[in-house]
């Protein structure tokens, strides 16, 4: 049996310690905190259209993120709907409506590039300055699709931490899509549908197996049509961009609470002890 005044002298620590813990109670929020990192209908009105080897930056929180554009020397970023691109519109977003504007990426190449180099343009996103990596990080792509006889849409996406290749995940909206995961890194699109503008058979959710510091997407052109010669000009439109801030775990209210419990009481026998001696 636990004598009274060990009992008292743990309560009073337990009281305290109940007492540090529960502002904490108010601030907790769910494990897994899912953001918007980048915006574009908050990033419109202020948007400079890029050249070639231009960088635009934008503050996010304790950090910046960077987008780089380079064109490939027998690549050009062509207008499309009265804009220059790359812009920001609601173009191409799939589904999503006026309101939710995509960064829309149109391309006029003078060969099938395949992969990066002269008939080929690159997208490099870097998050600087943040405390550490950012983890889920995801966005959507949308429209990847092909032409009967002129052009097809390739992508290529990488994730990166330093230097070390992080891969993508690729995840279709829909089952029924214009989007064949050519491997670990590549998209093509495959077919070609006239609603795909308003749609989601070519939209694409981009995760990534483990938290980066910047990704790296290549747009150019596939062969799948049996064309090699000059493709027409075709973009494709890049979602918000989104990631996961990870919460520190807080205490159960209950448990919390039968600490001040038994804090309370340990408290009370001490208080009840130097009374009864005074």
């Amino acid at each position: 049996m636990f004598h009274k005044s060990f009992v008292s002298r743990i309560g009073c620590i337990l009281a305290v310690a109940g007492a540090t813990l529960m502002p904490g109670i108010a601030k907790a929020t769910v494990a897994d905190n899912t953001q918007t990192l980048i915006d574009w209908d908050q990033l419109a009105s202020g948007w400079t259209t890029p050249k070639s080897g231009d960088v635009n930056s934008f503050n996010v929180g304790e950090g910046t993120v960077d987008f780089k554009f380079e064109l490939g020397s027998k690549t050009k970023f062509v207008a499309f709907g009265g804009s220059t691109t790359p812009s920001i519109s609601s173009t191409l977003n799939g589904s999503q409506g006026n309101d939710n504007k995509s960064l829309h990426l149109q391309i006029d190449a003078e060969g099938v590039g395949l992969a990066k180099g002269d008939n080929s343009m690159t997208m490099t996103t870097s998050f600087k300055g943040f405390s550490s990596p950012l983890t889920n990080v995801s966005f959507m792509v949308y429209d990847i699709d092909i032409s009967r006889n002129s052009w097809q849409d390739r992508v290529i996406i990488k994730g990166f931490l330093g230097n070390q290749v992080v891969n993508p995940i690729f995840s279709p909206v829909l089952t029924q899509n214009t989007i064949q995961i050519v491997n670990t890194y590549t998209l093509d699109g495959v077919r070609g549908l006239s609603d795909n503008d308003n749609g989601d058979q070519g939209s694409l959710l981009v995760s990534f197996a483990s938290a980066i510091d910047g990704f790296e997407l290549v747009f150019t052109d596939g062969d799948g049509n049996g064309t090699t010669r000059n493709p027409a000009n075709h973009g494709i439109g890049i979602g918000d961009i989104k990631y996961t801030v990870a919460t520190q775990s807080v205490p159960e209210p209950a448990s919390v609470l039968g600490l001040l419990a038994f804090g309370a009481f340990g408290a009370s026998s001490v208080l009840k002890r130097k009374q009864h001696n005074a």
